[in-house]
């Protein structure tokens, strides 16, 4: 097996992962197995641990450090100006989520148009070494990780930064894009700062509010607001996708109007198409019953903080009064199981499990309204997809999902307010039924929408910014 470290190799009996495997990743090469503390349990009094792993990692690589900075400044003015290399850092690359999901689609996208991107995050806590994934993605050995508190089945991760510092002398970069403010992002920005490497950041997480959802304890939100405005401080610019966000960052967070900076993204959109609809997927996990014209979907993380209580009590009054309207959902969480026990007996609501591929573009593609009331997504990469099949969306008031649907041609947006959503149900069920011209032609423009959300149109602009920021930094 090819290592990424040449001076290590793995034993026979070792396995690079105990998790199943995640759709559409394959391991093409790995670091040496390296000391790490073992994998803790979450805890209010256990993530005060982090600080503390977070400052001494550069403190201990502080040589490797300087050393490294002398270099990449040599080596940069050896270069032309508009040659920027630039790396992306997120720690959930080793789950499934949005994020990963986007970055895994944007950086490879980048690097077959002439760009040169890279990838890096944290091995997750299953794997004995870290490892570089379809020859891009570089997931770190962890020193340290954690259960992350109310967020089942993702991690705090702190990773082994010495691992980084020989790639980046072999793939010197210009700059590192930080896509969430997480241990890792915080050890690897402070390392960054010491090399000389340009670090901004990414608003992709609404950290304050999933804490407020998913952490009981208060002193908890006041900490990590302290602490979030402290990394936006240090990695700024903030790029935003969305005005709601870029808001809230100059008022909650305090980023100066002058450092926030909203800029598109972009999906991979040739994989969903209206042309998926109707191949039998739907039939393959949807009700046996044949009178259930209408089908309502969500897809995406099965987690509280996307706002399912409330979809569930709607659904709950709404699917009592007709027989006719079905519910899918498409995906994987923690809080899978609870959905599943609560509609137990109510024949509407069915579950398809996680999805890829031409299964997952079909399953939204076969849905004739796409449900999604998150009040805490900064964009809302499931929406895009679900438009692109000439699938409706239904999205709340607040955050990226309204700024994509835009208007009644196109689904709805609407208040977190039960008596509009259960008369907008209604509404939906009654254009499905009765008014087939009026929703085949929103079909057509939710398609012509979401073309608006292209890998080819985002990631011009972004490298077009990328190259102003690089000249800014470094005066070249």
């Amino acid at each position: 097996m090819t290592t990424a470290s040449s001076s290590t190799k793995l034993k026979a009996s070792d396995k690079l992962d105990s998790r199943p495997a995640i759709f559409g990743r394959k391991v093409t090469s790995t670091f040496r197995k390296i000391f790490s503390f073992d994998h803790r349990p979450p805890g209010n009094i256990r993530t005060c641990w982090i600080p503390p792993l977070v400052f001494l990692t550069p403190i201990i690589n502080l040589p490797k450090l300087l050393k490294l900075r002398f270099y990449l400044k040599k080596e940069r003015k050896q270069r032309d100006p508009n040659d920027v290399r630039i790396l992306f850092y997120s720690d959930n690359l080793d789950e499934t989520n949005g994020i990963a999901n986007n970055l895994r689609n944007v950086i490879p996208y980048m690097r077959a148009h002439g760009m040169k991107a890279y990838l890096a995050g944290s091995a997750f806590n299953t794997r004995p070494c870290g490892v570089i994934e379809n020859s891009y993605c570089v997931l770190l050995p962890r020193l340290f990780s954690m259960e992350q508190l109310g967020y089942a089945n993702s991690e705090l991760a702190i990773p082994r930064i010495s691992p980084a510092l020989r790639l980046l002398k072999r793939y010197p970069i210009d700059m590192i894009e930080l896509e969430t403010p997480s241990p890792g992002a915080w050890t690897v920005c402070i390392c960054a700062w010491i090399a000389g490497i340009k670090v901004f950041s990414h608003y992709r997480t609404d950290v304050p509010t999933y804490a407020k959802t998913l952490v009981k304890a208060k002193w908890m939100h006041t900490y990590v607001l302290w602490l979030m405005r402290i990394f936006y401080w240090m990695a700024r610019p903030v790029i935003s996708p969305c005005n709601d966000y870029a808001n809230i960052l100059q008022k909650d967070l305090k980023v100066p109007a002058n450092q926030v900076q909203i800029l598109p993204r972009g999906l991979p959109l040739d994989k969903f198409s209206p042309t998926m609809r109707g191949k039998g997927a739907w039939e393959k996990f949807g009700s046996e019953r044949p009178n259930k014209p209408v089908r309502f979907a969500f897809i995406g993380r099965i987690s509280k903080e996307k706002n399912l209580e409330f979809l569930n009590s709607v659904w709950s009054k709404f699917s009592a009064k007709h027989d006719d309207v079905e519910l899918m959902y498409v995906g994987y969480g923690w809080y899978l199981e609870e959905i599943k026990k609560q509609f137990k007996d109510n024949p509407s609501v069915c579950f398809a499990g996680e999805q890829g591929g031409e299964m997952l573009a079909s399953l939204y593609a076969d849905a004739d309204f796409f449900l999604f009331p998150s009040t805490t997504d900064t964009f809302g990469n499931v929406v895009v997809e679900a438009m692109s099949t000439g699938t409706p969306a239904i999205v709340s008031n607040y955050g990226g999902p309204h700024d994509i649907v835009q208007d009644d041609s196109c689904g709805r947006i609407l208040p977190i307010d039960e008596a509009k959503w259960l008369e907008t149900l209604e509404e939906c069920r009654t254009i499905k039924l009765e008014k087939p011209e009026l929703y085949e032609q929103m079909r057509i423009d939710s398609h012509k929408r979401s073309e608006r959300y292209t890998l080819a149109s985002s990631t011009k602009t972004q490298f077009e910014y990328f190259r102003k920021l690089k000249r800014e930094t470094y005066g070249i």
